[in-house]
């Protein structure tokens, strides 16, 4: 099986969730040496793996890390911060398409512990969808769950937090964000109590964001003061739960000198997260879909005092949209929509001029009507045939610059095309 095959076969799997036996009788002998790092949430979940793998690298150990998103899973599997040796997963999916057919996200964690114990691993840094999917790896000794929020489908941040809990394992130390809901902190309180799993909440007074200049940042966290490549004060608390999980690491018996935490957490290169492509004229990309990230992303962009953007959006899904769409324009949550908005730091006026909607490729038209409407409600809203025929639309009718959002997959391709201009 070629590498091309392989991608094909990972690509071509069914969604849907899998009993943790079936994962686990998937797993090979060597997978069983490594320890993992699993990180679930509802955002940030990307960021703060990113983080931590690179201050395990940097301490020198043979790190992996899996990332759960929309690029062919050879990009997505990394030793030692380099896409997976393409034999190791060709073999992976030879042996994973003889057994059993397993949904994508554990056929994808399965492809990837296996080459984490052939490259020789010493940690893995995965990211979990399906937290539940944790109860099947091996070794945990550390995990965490990052900032939960509103995903505009949820019914309840209880539930969330609670499906995201089921990353803990006996005995071992699960690192949260900082200002986390008080629902959901004690929703994974009594998680932790039952899990016998200890739970680490960084103190928020120990961060200091350090605004360095508009769309730079850098934080102290606890003495640990980094330039950061993420923008925002989410970010500052990505880097609070990477310097935490380092520490708890060190507690297992690792040994993570100070340094590392520090080298580590410079050197993450932002792909996709709030990320300026340039200042004159502006442009920013953000893999954002949810509400909780466009709270995050419209934060950034007031503090910074950016007006008379237009903005290039392409959702996947019509379910969460309204939520998106409400958060975008008002920086507020369903929940707190009856607030004054000039109370809320960084919310005030809206940055948008117009917004270019770019629907999913091979959507039905009574769908990207509705998409057209839900957005129309909140903003001057055009339906664009495709990414290109919006990104140039908006720098024609833009007086300030653009923003591109709406997932991964949009934010990547955007990359990619603006590259070529």
């Amino acid at each position: 099986m070629t590498i091309e095959q392989a991608n094909a076969y990972f690509a071509s799997l069914p969604e849907g969730f899998a009993p943790a036996r079936q994962l686990q009788e998937a797993l090979s002998a060597k997978a069983g040496r490594v320890d993992y790092l699993g990180v679930a949430g509802t955002a940030g979940k990307t960021t703060a793996a990113a983080l931590t793998a690179a201050v395990l690298r940097a301490a020198g150990l043979v790190t992996g890390s899996y990332h759960a998103g929309c690029e062919p899973l050879s990009a997505r599997i990394r030793v030692n911060g380099e896409p997976v040796v393409p034999e190791l997963l060709a073999q992976a999916a030879e042996t994973l398409s003889a057994r059993e057919t397993l949904p994508r996200a554990a056929a994808e964690l399965a492809a990837a512990a296996r080459c984490f114990g052939e490259a020789g691993c010493a940690l893995a840094v995965v990211e979990l969808p399906d937290a539940g999917l944790a109860e099947a790896l091996p070794k945990m000794p550390v995990c965490a769950v990052t900032s939960i929020g509103p995903d505009g489908i949820s019914a309840s941040l209880e539930r969330s937090a609670a499906l995201a809990a089921g990353v803990m394992r006996k005995g071992s130390i699960c690192v949260t964000a900082p200002e986390q809901p008080k629902a959901v902190v004690s929703e994974l309180i009594v998680a932790a109590g039952k899990a016998d799993c200890e739970l680490v909440v960084p103190d928020p007074d120990d961060i200091t964001f350090l605004e360095a200049e508009k769309f730079a940042s850098r934080v102290d966290y606890g003495g640990y003061t980094v330039p950061l490549a993420f923008l925002g004060r989410h970010a500052a608390g990505s880097a609070a739960i990477a310097v935490e999980l380092a520490l708890a690491l060190c507690k297992k018996g690792y040994d993570i000198p100070d340094e590392a935490i520090l080298e580590g957490l410079a050197a993450v290169e932002n792909r996709s997260s709030i990320r300026v492509l340039s200042q004159r004229p502006l442009v920013v990309l953000d893999a954002c879909r949810t509400p909780q990230q466009a709270i995050a992303l419209l934060r950034v962009l007031n503090m910074a005092k950016v007006r008379h953007l237009s903005a290039v959006i392409g959702l996947a899904e019509e379910e969460g949209a309204e939520a998106f769409f409400s958060a975008l324009e008002s920086g507020l949550t369903a929940e707190t929509q009856k607030k004054d908005r000039t109370t809320m730091p960084g919310m005030s006026e809206n940055p948008f001029d117009k917004v270019f909607l770019v629907p999913p490729a091979g959507t039905d038209a009574a769908m990207t009507e509705r998409l057209l409407e839900k957005a129309r409600y909140h903003f001057d809203a055009e339906l664009c045939g495709s990414l290109a025929e919006a990104v140039e639309l908006a720098r024609t009718n833009s007086r300030r610059g653009l923003l591109i959002c709406g997932g991964e997959a949009i934010a990547l391709e955007a990359a990619d095309l603006l590259a070529e201009k």
